[in-house]
């Protein structure tokens, strides 16, 4: 895996960087970029939508694009996001038979997992 950066821009404002790519962050939202929570919800979709689209893509469900909006919830004690709510919108052409079985491969995205099965994190300071 290529290496992730973090560098403040301004405030508590940060870039996050990877191969030549750029995600504004800003603990505050708005205007400065997304929330480090609205960053970990889009992985989510983002990766929901990707497995998806390719399945839909592989079964020849044309009419239309599969699209993934969310919602989240933060928790407190400790502060987290504590929910996490997605809505898939699919081809029009996926027949109702198949919608249980696409539902249940939207679980096994890389970030769903990781999300069920947390990774141990290390964090070293210099």
């Amino acid at each position: 895996m290529d290496l992730i950066t973090v560098s403040r821009r301004s405030g508590l404002d940060f870039d996050v960087r990877v191969r030549g790519h750029v995600v504004r962050t800003s603990l505050a939202g708005g205007e400065g970029g997304i929330t480090p929570a609205e960053l970990l919800a889009g992985s989510l979709g983002a990766c929901v939508a990707m497995v998806l689209q390719d399945r839909c893509d592989r079964q020849g469900h044309g009419d239309g694009d599969v699209a993934v909006s969310l919602a989240l919830e933060l928790a407190e004690d400790p502060k987290r996001v504590g929910a996490i709510f997605a809505d898939v919108d699919l081809p029009a052409d996926v027949p109702e038979e198949e919608k249980e079985r696409i539902r249940l491969l939207a679980g096994r995205c890389v970030i769903h997992e990781t999300l069920a099965r947390p990774p141990r994190v290390d964090i070293e300071v210099a």
